[in-house]
């Protein structure tokens, strides 16, 4: 089966534009969200992502992910590998990405300020035998001869540079009369593609050797974990998790008129580990059907086997509410990820004390 490509945007462009995979369980891909997330729990962490998109549409969008880090309480730092593979469509264009973080921890009194970057080497094939250009197409016979197309490169490869900051602090909110306790807060701040900001990797996507280059992608989240504590009589873990990212991307990161936005928010409800979850996405903040736009519906638990390993599970589908409808065959997304060996460390002792201590990682998305 073939797939009809469209030449004029696709290679006739001095410039072509993408988005980034972008996943419905964002804070369960800590590092592809933020690098500074890289070693956010003590130990060991192993993490895995299935994310199907569209796939009645020419088997439309599929990424899978690893990630495995471990934090270095020694040096107050955090080391990750990150493996993304996407494919697109029956021409199975394929991009893979291999990625090297570090993130490096500053204590403070109930707050901890992480900054992280990360190395990534990019390759990107695809299959030309699988489209079928414009030129070849007839009114009356169809598929009519050989394209005047000369496909240049089936694969290139091309480098990439992300950076972030995080913020986490714990604090005592009280709303009205209510009070609550040990309140955990994370807002942070990433900045992908930045060799595209000054004009360095031009060309280095492009399998036609266009001066075709990544777009700069800059993403905003928060997200707080509020303990009910009107439960607390009941001895139950009851919380509730706000949640927001904002994503831009585009050539002029701060005209945000120009640029590809997207808004997701919403938040989780859980219970001694397990979770529901309702977000909304759009383009705009408020609601808004000139857009494709989606609730995104997520299940999941925390499972601990011990003291010193926890595994978690989590499924999401995203139903489309206004443009691309549920005949694209939706959006589906399996994460999973196990965090063990709290008392590993590869320089030095990490177990030994110090002034300020790192502000623990309390289940967080």
């Amino acid at each position: 089966m073939k797939i009809i490509f469209t030449i004029v945007v696709g290679f006739l462009c001095t410039q072509a534009f993408a988005q980034d995979p972008s996943f419905s369980q964002f804070y369960a891909n800590r590092i592809y969200l933020n690098p500074a997330f890289t070693g956010l729990e003590r130990g060991v962490s192993v993490a895995g992502v299935s994310r199907l998109q569209w796939v009645n549409v020419d088997q439309g969008f599929r990424t899978y992910g690893f990630t495995a880090e471990i934090q270095e309480p020694h040096l107050r730092s955090g080391i990750g590998l990150s493996l993304f593979h996407n494919t697109q469509g029956l021409a199975q264009l394929n991009s893979t990405s291999v990625g090297m973080s570090y993130s490096y921890l500053i204590p403070l009194d109930n707050h901890n300020i992480h900054i992280g970057v990360e190395a990534l080497w990019n390759q990107k094939t695809v299959d030309w035998d699988e489209i079928i250009f414009s030129d070849q197409l007839d009114a009356v016979n169809g598929i009519s001869g050989a394209s005047t197309f000369v496909p240049i490169l089936e694969k290139t490869t091309y480098t990439d540079f992300n950076m972030g900051i995080l913020w986490r602090f714990n604090t005592d909110m009280k709303i009205g009369k209510k009070k609550y306790k040990d309140t955990r807060h994370s807002i942070g701040f990433s900045m992908h593609h930045l060799p595209a900001i000054f004009g360095t990797n031009a060309g280095g996507e492009s399998l036609q050797n266009l001066e075709t280059q990544l777009i700069p992608r800059m993403t905003f989240h928060a997200g707080s974990m509020i303990p009910l504590t009107f439960f607390s009589s009941t001895k139950k873990e009851v919380m509730i998790s706000p949640n927001l990212k904002i994503d831009v991307q585009g050539d002029a990161l701060f005209e945000f008129k120009e640029n590809l936005q997207v808004f997701t928010y919403g938040g989780y409800f859980l219970y001694e580990g397990v979770y529901v979850g309702a977000l909304y996405q759009n383009k705009n903040i408020l609601s808004s059907h000139k857009n494709t736009n989606a609730w995104i519906l997520a299940v999941g638990a925390y499972v601990e086997s011990d003291k010193d390993s926890r595994m978690f599970f989590g499924f999401s589908y995203d139903a489309n509410t206004t443009g691309v409808g549920a005949r694209a065959g939706g959006v589906y997304e399996v994460a999973f990820r196990w965090t063990g060996n709290a008392k590993v460390s590869i320089f030095g002792d990490g177990s030994r004390k110090r002034s300020k201590r790192s502000l623990d990682c309390y289940r967080f998305f």
